[in-house]
């Protein structure tokens, strides 16, 4: 986008150049790199007025000079000085080589060079950053056959001060823009490194939502036919989508990555439990008249233990299971003359009962503070002119329309159209996603309707979510991430 910005105001700064001086036409070559490094010019801006040319033309847009003696552009930003050649006697330069990229030019766009005036397009600093040319004086009746003057190359001093400084000021936007991107990937590298069971969501989020935005703005008809994303409104939601879990670095590392209903230690400390109690069994009933209670007792807890993994799983609980864990808490083995243990306490099985996932309300509590936390980081950055709605985008993207939503429980009105496609596209992708060890992905017609039901209950934005489905913005285009479209 600032290249293209770069290119309107470059054009308009060449038309004064050539209104001012006199002139049929000229060129504007900006300072750029090659893959290997090698500072290079190139074409940037173009108008001849003879010929109707008002653009750089498709087939001069590839042409690339270096900075040598080869051409006269490239010697133009070479020596860093001006050069006022006349070719009306042949494409010859003052020192006699030919001027082979003007030769070039001038029969690829079937045009007659008379006199050029060249130079060079540097900052106030004194760094290059372009040359400028112009070709052919237009003639008069004082002046038939004019050249370029010392007048006109003061004059061109002038404006192509101008013109560095709009191409400096362009390169300054890209570098800005191209930090802030570093900075956006930096902390997404972050999020997941925290949390490497989410490892690609933020990208995959923002690869949908991105795709939803620009099929609204292919809509002709309707309510969203009256919204239109620019290319910055664009680029807003892309860093909202890209830093929406931001919050998750204040989380809590051992919630983060919970799997299970129990910590992986507390497993460990009932299994542990379970190994005294058999002991303890084997110990108490030992002789053969014991032997059959023995082994049933065994089973016993072979079957409670078998209970207890199914339950710390983070599916839904089935009533049944749930009952028969809260009985363990009365299931007691003595193991000495005046003591015994519990198969589970009391809060263990407060854990393995909870109804589906793995956290119980406190930790959920503490996971979903990851959206404010996401706020209050967001609003620390100073970001630039169109993109100060990161943080609300990105704030209010568990927000519900009815009101549900957290962590502010606001209403629909007060949630914007994007913060609304950045929640379809989340909820989608955690139901599809099949890296989360915890649970097993949805296919896609299921996490659809997921969607739907909660369309339905008014939760989610209906016409959003129909377009979402009608335009299958959940096939990315290429791009690596995403569901691709399966062959039939």
């Amino acid at each position: 986008m600032p290249w293209t910005n770069l290119t309107k105001d470059l054009n308009s700064i060449l038309n004064s150049f050539v209104d001012l001086i006199g002139c049929d036409g000229g060129a504007i070559y900006t300072l750029e790199s090659t893959p290997e490094g090698v500072p290079v010019l190139v074409f940037k801006a173009m108008v001849n007025r003879s010929v109707g040319i008002h653009a750089v033309p498709e087939r001069l847009k590839a042409y690339v000079f270096k900075l040598d003696s080869e051409s006269l552009v490239g010697k133009t930003g070479l020596e860093q000085k001006v050069f006022k050649e006349n070719y009306a006697e042949g494409l010859k330069t003052a020192d006699g080589n030919t001027a082979v990229h003007q030769l070039t030019t001038d029969i690829l766009l079937q045009y007659n060079t008379q006199n050029i005036l060249s130079a060079p397009l540097l900052t106030p600093r004194g760094d290059l950053v372009g040359v400028v040319q112009l070709v052919n004086k237009i003639p008069t009746e004082l002046q038939p056959n004019p050249e370029f003057s010392e007048q006109d190359e003061r004059l061109c001093a002038i404006v192509s001060g101008q013109a560095a400084l709009a191409i400096e000021n362009s390169k300054l936007l890209i570098e800005q823009q191209s930090i802030l991107d570093g900075f956006v990937n930096a902390c997404v590298t972050a999020i997941e490194a925290r949390d490497p069971v989410t490892s690609g969501h933020s990208q995959r989020v923002c690869d949908f939502t991105i795709h939803l935005a620009e099929k609204v703005n292919k809509v002709n008809q309707g309510e969203l036919a009256l919204i239109h994303f620019t290319e910055t409104q664009l680029r807003e939601l892309r860093y909202a989508a890209m830093l929406h879990d931001i919050g998750k670095i204040s989380v809590k590392e051992d919630i983060l990555k919970k799997e299970k209903k129990l910590f992986p230690w507390e497993l460990e400390l009932v299994e542990m439990r379970f190994k005294v109690m058999r002991a303890s069994l084997r110990a108490q009933l030992a002789d053969e008249k014991h032997e059959f209670e023995l082994a049933k007792q065994l089973r016993d807890l072979d079957k409670a233990w078998q209970m207890i993994l199914a339950a710390n799983e983070p599916t839904v609980l089935p009533k049944e299971v749930s009952q028969t864990i809260v009985e363990l808490t009365q299931l007691q083995v003595q193991y000495d003359e005046h003591q015994s243990f519990c198969a589970l306490t009391h809060h263990e099985k407060d854990r393995l009962c909870i109804p589906r996932g793995s956290l119980s309300t406190e930790e959920r509590i503490e996971i979903e503070k990851h959206v404010s936390f996401t706020y209050e980081i967001l609003k620390m950055v100073p970001w630039s002119r169109g993109l100060e709605n990161v943080p609300h985008i990105a704030h209010r993207h568990h927000e519900k329309l009815d009101g549900t939503g957290y962590p502010l429980r606001v209403p629909g009105p007060e949630i914007p159209i994007q913060s609304r496609m950045l929640t379809i596209c989340d909820i989608f992708d955690a139901l599809t996603s099949k890296d989360r060890p915890y649970k097993a992905a949805v296919p896609i017609e299921r996490a659809l309707k997921i969607l739907e039901d909660e369309v339905n209950q008014g939760k989610l934005d209906g016409v959003l979510y129909k377009l979402f489905v009608d335009s299958k913005a959940w096939i990315l285009p290429s791009t690596g991430f995403g569901i691709k479209k399966q062959a039939a």
